[in-house]
């Protein structure tokens, strides 16, 4: 009974982890390419880290891979939109970008100010994942980064 219950438990055990296989970029660009995203670009950044630009809905965004194996599997994983912003960030851009971190539970939202008043800033709102245990990379992650980005949007667009 024991000696069954163990097996059991093990063939479980094996089974979730090949399913939890990490992703590798050629797997993020298939399944952003299933999902109608556009102008998809894929760099290494150093051995343990890729970045992948893509255009979806409308958005440039970026799913950057990180702790990637030698056989380019990646269990660190991060989706994330930046916009340009002209000028330099005031006050009621912090406290915006605070706000959202806030009073939404996901995502993190960003603003990195130039050096210099003339270049502009950005701001940027991200989410992050890992894909260990349980955890693979789908359609479920990338919908949920939209879900956040539109949020990230309407809530910079409010007034006051």
């Amino acid at each position: 009974m024991f000696k069954s219950l163990a097996l059991a438990i093990s063939a479980v055990t094996l089974a979730s982890a090949a399913a939890a296989d990490p992703a590798g970029p050629e797997d993020v660009v298939a399944l952003l390419q299933s999902m109608d995203s556009t102008n998809i670009a894929t760099e290494w950044l150093d051995d343990a880290t890729v970045r992948i630009d893509a255009n979806r809905e409308g958005y440039n965004f970026t799913f950057r891979l990180m702790d990637c194996n030698a056989e380019e599997r990646c269990v660190s994983n991060m989706l994330f939109a930046t916009f340009d912003m002209p000028g330099a960030p005031d006050i009621d851009d912090y406290i915006k970008i605070n706000e959202y971190n806030d009073n939404y539970p996901f995502g993190r939202a960003f603003l990195i100010s130039s050096e210099s008043d003339e270049d502009g800033y950005v701001i940027g709102v991200d989410y992050a994942f890992i894909t260990a245990d349980e955890n693979k990379i789908g359609e479920e992650e990338v919908k949920f980064f939209f879900v956040i980005l539109n949020s990230f949007v309407s809530h910079m667009q409010e007034e006051g």
